[in-house]
């Protein structure tokens, strides 16, 4: 009976152990979802205020700015989904900030959905750099 029960409790720790790691926290995004996001081509080629910029540590558009302050990458069937957690200052009134919370679903080199939850995701295409 000793021996069932050390295994189950072998087995609980380990498997405990597998679900932690299925989340990483980073504290900047990764390289492939660094840069200009649109809609569309159109909305690229005219610097679109909508359009997502995102650096290292940070995302904008044109209603505001965004410091990351964590990104919570956990496993998904077609690659990794992204959870950002930031604190955003708005454009028109600098001094007004809102903690903010998107997530972002890569779909290929240059193809990602976007929003604020699974039900709102909007799909992205890349910008041409420059």
């Amino acid at each position: 009976m000793n021996r069932v029960t050390v295994l189950a409790v072998a087995a609980s720790a380990l498997l405990s152990q597998a679900a932690a790691g299925d989340e990483i926290r980073h504290t900047a995004f990764p390289s492939a979802l660094i840069g200009t996001w649109a809609q569309t081509a159109e909305q690229c080629a005219a610097k679109d205020k909508s359009n997502i910029h995102i650096e290292t540590a940070k995302y904008g558009d044109g209603a505001g700015n965004c410091d990351v302050g964590w990104i919570v990458e956990t496993a998904a069937p077609h690659g990794s989904n992204y959870a950002v957690h930031a604190t955003c200052t708005s454009a028109s009134i600098p001094a007004k900030t809102q903690i903010v919370n998107i997530l972002i679903r890569p779909q290929g080199n240059d193809k990602a959905s976007m929003g604020r939850s699974f039900e709102d995701l909007k799909t992205y295409q890349r910008c041409p750099a420059g």
